[in-house]
């Protein structure tokens, strides 16, 4: 028995003294002499290692300490020169001759090839426990001497700066092990093997390198692929996790960095920002381009592209959203842990609060990761109240609101003001997102907008400029020459800017995203007016006045999404074909309670994204159940409404946009019975809006007009080639000037014209009803009479102009809309009305514009007899008048309206006392909504029948005519 104990003794201390053995012939092997020059060094370290006593198990921090030892005097002797095996990759931002060769590369590399021949070791079967715990010591000790010299411990003999290049190059070589790098971190972050200060001594010199390398780095000298290592060696050292708690240090050291938020920051704008900030360098690789320092050096030679306005890219843009596209993928990645681990999600989010004149390639490419992280928000599950909660992340304090005055929006956030906070990350993320949003979409739209005016007033100016250049000789052309090559150059910048801008707007991926997100945000705020609202049901689901919470909204959570949906519709169809239209249901929603938005701009711009909506989509305006029975109103009231609220100009392209929603409803069948109904009930919406088109056809008219008149006048001076000569440069420039000018306002008037008149012939082929009541009847007659003689009075000939198609100007076909005006019309009550009108309309007149009609052939012979029988009926009409006249030639002052001074017919009695013929009172209330004597608000239902002042004008007009026939 007791043989058999220590034959079993022997046995083992025989294992033991052989594991012995093995570990320690591996140890001496980790030191074999690479060459006759470091045969002393590799016997010295070999001796050491004999001389240590591999007892780990009992006294393990002196074994680790005598190999850290070992392992320390052999790296200091590092002789440095050529190694083969290190790759020859050059990056532009390390200077490659002063870390190739040199002693802390020589360093690194025996650092990183024991450590992968430990692991290699300890992946071997039937390793003896010893063994693998001396080989994790000595992985330890490698680690150990691998910080102290990234730290610096080392800088009389091996340089930190150089041995941190050497440590970057090698981890965007992609030649360092996964192994190494996470046992690294995680060495670093282990308070009992280093000291708080490890992490950031080892890595903030390389996140400094990696800046570095970024900055470096400019995107049209096309190097993605250098860009591409940098963000993949940051994406692999923030997203490393430490075993124990699943944290990412570095994600927390960077974080913590002085230079991811600097201090400052609230006294920097823009630019500074996104330079100063750590990750700015990364987020500014990109197209640049900004209205200050326009990029001159792309899209040379495609100039022509920037006017295309159907949103396709030319070959250059296409390359230049390819590229963009993976680096963003790997920015996103990047940011990823930064925004996922607890302790560093916080200050993350704080980072980003730029001014509007960071470059549009940084927040594109910032925002491109914000909507990744949105992806997968619900919104069900987001706090609503979040901006007005104390410590909120976005501040909303200064945002106009949907509904709400300051005072009021302040008075709503106080009831948060002991709500307790709780960081909720989608929430946050979320309206971090729509703020990041309202820097970078918005104002991208409005600088392609602007700029394309521009390129196009550009164009406009070098056409008028060739064009003088003909009528010019000697030092004046010569001048004028190199004013236009001047011109055409920044012609040329302009356009390549305008790509510039219009390549990051119209990038697939950023309009996909955009898109998405878009529609979660309008979700967000339709469902703070009604939870769960079913689009299928009716309307009464929602609230006769909006909630506080819609009310305190800021505007641009509703302007933003508007203005996307415009420029998407026109410049990406086929992306508004493929996605969800529940946007187009919120959309007609909304409008058809308009009333819930105080600002008229913004229900403009709502108006503006239905009508840009075509076919096939269209369906989805006019067929939602929902909205059927209010959405015509609401079109008929807004026209009308916006000309108190709105500016003068604006005006315009709201109706022109309310216009062509008309039009677009005229083969539905549903929509074309309401608006015949609505024609012939005549309600005071109806004829306010009616008479509002009457409005804005007669100026519109007015200005084409005046402007072909000009135009005429100033080709006439020109025709006159001696007399036009005579004159001196600067007065024929000022003539040219003005030419330039009518041309504009001829283009800009003349086709909202005809679509007035257009409307109008509409109504009037619905039912002449409404023109039949005196408000609308007689201001209509006046505008087709005076526009009438205009066109074919004898003073015609002054609206002959050159090249009249250049700008639509097509008389006959304006003709014929005035002349089937007029025959849609040809009622007895609108008869009267031409008849008269005293201040164009005599007999003589329309036998004149008959005359007219039937010798230049402007209109069939059909609608020519049409016209003859009406001009009949209008001449009996104008008798009639002429003996009412006579026979009322002594009217009472008592029968008489104050501001026609004719006698009432129906006589009614303001709140003020006075007492207007109804017709009167009602006109001017179409168009001012004020008593004219006081200014005070009047409204027609205040308007008081005065039937006893009516009995007693009807009275004497009954007297009159039987002293007549007497």
């Amino acid at each position: 028995m007791k043989e058999e104990k220590s034959q079993k003794k022997s046995d083992e201390s025989k294992d033991t003294s052989n594991a012995e053995k093995h570990i320690r012939d591996f140890l001496t092997s980790l030191f074999k002499c690479p060459s006759e020059n470091n045969k002393v060094r590799c016997a010295g370290a070999i001796s050491d290692v004999h001389k240590v006593t591999l007892d780990v198990e009992s006294s393990p921090l002196t074994v680790q300490s005598h190999i850290t030892e070992i392992f320390t005097t052999f790296v200091l002797q590092s002789q440095g020169g050529a190694n083969s095996n290190v790759s020859c990759r050059l990056f532009n931002f390390i200077d490659y001759s002063d870390v190739a060769g040199c002693r802390e590369e020589e360093a690194i590399e025996f650092l990183l090839a024991s450590f992968a021949r430990c692991n290699d070791e300890l992946e071997k079967d039937n390793l003896p426990s010893n063994s693998k715990l001396v080989l994790e010591v000595t992985k330890t000790a490698v680690l150990s001497v691998f910080v102290e010299m990234q730290r610096g411990y080392f800088d009389d003999q091996l340089q930190r700066r150089r041995a941190s290049l050497v440590f970057v190059k090698r981890l965007l070589d992609d030649t360092i092990s996964f192994n190494f790098i996470k046992d690294l971190i995680e060495y670093t972050a282990n308070e009992e093997e280093c000291d708080e200060k490890a992490a950031a001594e080892v890595f903030n010199p390389i996140f400094d390198i990696l800046r570095a390398g970024a900055v470096a780095q400019h995107f049209e000298q096309n190097q993605d692929d250098i860009v591409q290592q940098i963000l993949r060696v940051m994406n692999l050292l923030l997203n490393i996790r430490i075993a124990e708690d699943g944290s990412r240090p570095l994600s927390i050291l960077l974080v913590d960095r002085p230079d991811f938020l600097p201090k400052i920051a609230e006294t920097m704008k823009g630019r500074e920002f996104g330079l100063m900030t750590y990750l700015g360098p990364f987020f500014n690789y990109g197209l640049e381009s900004s209205g200050r320092r326009p990029n001159n050096r792309v899209f040379v030679g495609s100039e022509e592209d920037a006017r295309k306005n159907d949103g396709l890219k030319n070959l250059e843009q296409q390359r230049y959203t390819n590229r963009m596209s993976s680096i963003r993928s790997l920015l996103h990645q990047m940011v990823l842990p930064l925004v996922s681990d607890l302790a560093s999600k916080k200050k993350h989010v704080e980072m980003y609060d730029p001014a509007n004149v960071i470059g549009d390639h940084f927040m594109t490419n910032f925002l491109s990761v914000m909507y990744r992280f949105s992806e997968k928000i619900d919104i069900s599950k987001i706090i609503m109240e979040y901006p007005f909660l104390p410590g909120t992340l976005v501040d909303i304090t200064k945002e106009t609101r949907i509904r709400m005055d300051e005072q009021s929006a302040l008075a709503f956030a106080a009831q948060f003001a002991e709500r307790p906070v709780e960081y909720h990350f989608s929430t946050v993320c979320f309206f971090l997102t729509i703020a990041a949003q309202q820097l970078v979409i918005p104002p991208l739209i409005r600088q392609i907008s602007k700029l394309t005016r521009h390129v196009k007033d550009l164009e406009q100016t070098l056409a008028a400029m060739r064009e003088q250049l003909n009528t010019l000789t000697g030092i004046e052309k010569s001048q004028l020459e190199q004013e236009i090559n001047s011109e055409k150059a920044h012609w040329q910048l302009m356009c390549r800017h305008l790509l510039c801008l219009k390549t990051h707007a119209q990038d697939p991926a950023i309009l996909a995203s955009v898109m998405d997100f878009v529609n979660k945000q309008m979700k967000l705020v339709m469902n703070s007016l009604c939870a769960n609202l079913d689009m299928m049901g009716d309307d009464s689901q929602l609230p006769a006045e909006p909630t506080a919470l819609f009310c305190a909204y800021p505007e641009n959570y509703l302007e933003d999404v508007f203005d996307f949906f415009i420029f998407a519709i026109g410049t990406s169809p086929e992306l508004m074909l493929v996605s969800n239209t529940n946007w187009i249901s919120c959309l007609t929603v909304l409008f058809t309670r308009y009333e819930y938005i105080n600002s008229p701009f913004l229900v403009a711009k709502l108006v503006r994204v239905l009508a840009a909506i075509e076919k096939p989509l269209w369906f989805h305006v006019v067929s939602l159940r929902m909205t059927q029975e209010k959405l015509l109103l609401c079109m008929i009231k807004f026209y009308s409404e916006f000309e108190d609220r709105g500016e003068f100009y604006e005006k315009f392209n709201v109706r022109g946009n309310i216009q062509y929603m008309f039009e677009k409803m005229a083969d539905d069948a549903f929509y074309k019975t309401k608006s015949m109904n609505m024609a012939r009930d005549c309600g005071i919406e109806f004829i306010r809006f009616v008479n509002m088109v009457i409005n804005d056809a007669t100026w519109c008219i007015d200005e084409t007009l005046s402007g072909l008149k000009r135009i005429h006048e100033i080709e006439m001076k020109m025709a006159e080639k001696e007399e036009w000569d005579r004159n001196n440069w600067e007065t024929r420039t000022q003539e040219l000037g003005h030419l330039e000018k009518s041309k504009k306002n001829v283009l800009l008037w003349l086709g909202t014209a005809k679509k007035n008149l257009e409307l109008i012939l509409a109504i009037s082929n619905n039912t002449p009803v409404p023109f039949q009541v005196p408000a609308l009847g007689e201001r209509l007659a006046a505008m087709l009479n005076h526009n009438m003689s205009q066109l074919l009075g004898t003073n015609s000939e002054r609206l002959k102009v050159r090249n009249p198609g250049s700008y639509g100007w097509q008389p006959k076909i304006f003709v014929n809309l005035i002349v089937s005006i007029y025959l849609g019309l040809s009622v007895p009550a609108f008869v009267k009305y031409i008849a008269y009108d005293e201040r164009t309309y005599n007999p003589e007149f329309f036998q004149n514009v008959i005359e007219r009609m039937r010798k230049r052939k402007i209109v069939r012979i059909s609608q020519l007899e049409r016209f003859k029988y009406l001009a009949e009926d209008v001449k009996k009409e104008y008798a009639a008048k002429a003996e009412l006249e006579e026979e009322y030639d002594d009217v009472p002052e008592e029968f008489k309206d104050p501001i026609m001074d004719a006698i009432m017919v129906d006589p009614v009695r303001l709140p003020s006392g006075h007492v207007l013929d109804r017709a009167v009172i009602e006109r001017h209330l179409l168009s001012t909504p004020n008593n004219p004597f006081n200014r005070a608000p009047l409204e027609s239902k205040q308007l008081v029948p005065d039937e006893e002042l009516k009995a007693k004008i009807n009275e004497w007009i009954v007297q009159k005519r039987n002293s007549r026939k007497v």
